[in-house]
């Protein structure tokens, strides 16, 4: 046989194990993205394709502090975490990388030398709506990937809902799941939706997460969207059970509404914030607290965890304190927004700042910070919920009318360290880098199930990594908006920290310098 007919053989062999290695990935039973690095895949990413290399700092923020040094990444791994001496001679420090590398058995052909700026965890955003399918005119998986990843944000949770349909049974999770592999430019994972019509049905449930929903997500107000219906305390106790013993969390929208009458001029914030008060997240929040408590001798795998999603009333951290010192699984993310603004800062009409729960007063800002800093409030969470800009009523001004939501995926870091700058200008820069780092990273990972793999700069975690210089403005501007509908409570505004680069899994996916990567970088990510 020749020399042609050979390769003609092996090629067709090539072809046949890749078709039926694609068709095992479509059916769910072998998870490509999981198991083969993108090259082999075919699937070339990033802005420079280096499978070996190291990435330097003079602050790069680890579990136990800020340090000058540099990581190895192999195959989108961090494989060495190198201490070195501030301010290092460049020739002293290459010269130590490169004996470094040798003892790790690779040669060291490329180095991102980042100087002064802070080399931090990638952000791990549990708390986000893309819209598609159905919706993509609102956002879509292309838009909110991209600014993710021009954010710093390597990993996000995608919600069951505003997508149409929502993602309440195996075969929207099954369609969501396909469009991810093919469009995310970041890491990807996805919450299944809990709703009356499901949470009576153990089958499904265990079905949904066997097929890779990290978990689920139920409102306990009515969402606004069809087909996601909002649960009461009947569907709660009856799902509770199968997400225990799967140790999967479950994240929950606590707002129990009554009848409010809306009185006074729509274009006046103090107007909406009367219908949404402290009360409905006061009744929820205790009746989820009593829940846990009534069931706690159910069989619980670890994992589990009920997260009340963006409080936004900050006298509850007390109660929510005692149930976690009594051992309760419940755990609280709020979202940037209520650091960033108060009611005060809303002027008449500007309904780009509406959201659910609504955004209060100073004090009750103080007292949200001041939570995360006891660990009260274990996460931040964008709660990136964008839509047409024509359903936030700007002309009109209506806040009784208008969507509730507020889009600002790709600003979420300046956001948050900004806010921090103000709510806590003496704090140590060391400290608030490595609160900042456990707020948007560490938390979120562990909750999410994937602690030992993500959230850290630690040797065998994923190299998801984000450069940003927290001294330097970011742009806030329009142009470089990644979001498809340019309305954004953030635009314009003087945010400090400045992201220059964001590494997915190891691939540069963003530089401030040459820009987003035009390919697909992201992985369908799985507990």
């Amino acid at each position: 046989m020749d020399l042609q007919s050979i390769l003609l053989i092996v090629g067709a062999n090539i072809l046949a194990l890749a078709v039926g290695l694609q068709r095992l990935d479509s059916q769910g039973i072998i998870n490509l993205n999981r198991v083969l690095p993108y090259q082999v895949l075919g699937q070339p990413c990033g802005l420079g394709q280096h499978e070996f290399f190291a990435i330097v700092s003079e602050r790069i923020v680890l579990p136990a502090g800020v340090s000058s040094g540099a990581l190895f990444i192999d195959d989108g791994t961090i494989v060495k975490v190198l201490r070195l001496p501030a301010g290092m001679q460049q020739t002293d420090r290459m010269q130590a990388l490169k004996q470094e590398a040798a003892a790790l058995h690779r040669e060291l052909n490329k180095v991102y030398d980042y100087g002064d700026a802070v080399l931090s965890p990638g952000l791990v955003d549990l708390h986000v709506h893309m819209d598609e399918p159905g919706r993509e005119h609102w956002e879509g998986i292309t838009a909110a990937t991209s600014a993710a990843a021009v954010g710093g944000v390597t990993t996000l949770f995608e919600m069951p809902l505003n997508s149409n349909p929502p993602t309440t049974d195996l075969t929207s999770l099954k369609a969501k799941q396909a469009l991810m592999k093919r469009k995310a430019k970041v890491g990807v994972a996805l919450w299944a939706g809990l709703i009356p019509e499901n949470a009576h049905d153990p089958a499904l449930l265990q079905s949904l997460v066997e097929q890779g929903a990290a978990g689920f997500k139920s409102f306990m107000s009515p969402a606004g969207i069809s087909g996601f219906s909002n649960v009461n305390r009947t569907d709660i106790e009856a799902a509770l059970p199968v997400l225990k013993r799967n140790g999967v969390p479950y994240l929950v929208h606590a707002e129990l509404p009554e009848d409010s009458q809306s009185e006074g001029d729509p274009r006046k914030y103090q107007t909406y914030l009367a219908t949404r008060p402290k009360a409905f997240e006061a009744k929820a929040v205790r009746m989820l607290i009593e829940l846990l408590r009534v069931t706690k001798h159910q069989p619980m795998k670890p994992g589990f965890v009920l997260l009340i999603v963006h409080l936004a009333n900050a006298d509850l951290l007390k109660e929510i304190r005692q149930a976690q010192e009594e051992g309760l699984p419940i755990r609280v993310e709020t979202a940037p927004h209520y650091l960033a603004f108060t009611d005060t800062d809303i002027s008449d009409g500007n309904c780009l700042l509406k959201c659910m729960p609504p955004i209060r007063d100073r004090a009750n800002q103080q007292g949200l910070f001041q939570g995360l800093k006891d660990g009260i409030i274990s996460t931040l969470g964008s709660d990136h919920s964008p839509s047409p800009c024509q359903d936030k009523l700007m002309a009109e001004g209506d806040f009784l009318k208008a969507w509730g939501g507020i889009s600002g995926l790709q600003y979420v870091l300046p956001a948050t360290w900004t806010a921090m700058r103000k709510l806590d200008p003496h704090a140590q820069e060391e400290l608030s880098l490595l609160q900042l780092s456990r707020w948007w990273s560490t938390n979120p990972s562990q909750i999410a199930g994937m602690g030992p793999r993500k959230g850290q700069i630690a040797k065998g975690f994923d190299a998801d990594l984000v450069v940003w210089d927290p001294a330097a403005l970011a742009d806030t501007a329009v142009s470089s908006m990644q979001h498809k509908n340019p309305c954004c409570p953030y635009t314009d505004l003087h945010l400090y920290g400045k992201v220059l680069a964001t590494v997915v899994e190891g691939q540069v996916v963003y530089d401030s310098r040459q820009g987003l990567s035009k390919n697909t970088c992201g992985r369908l990510l799985y507990r």
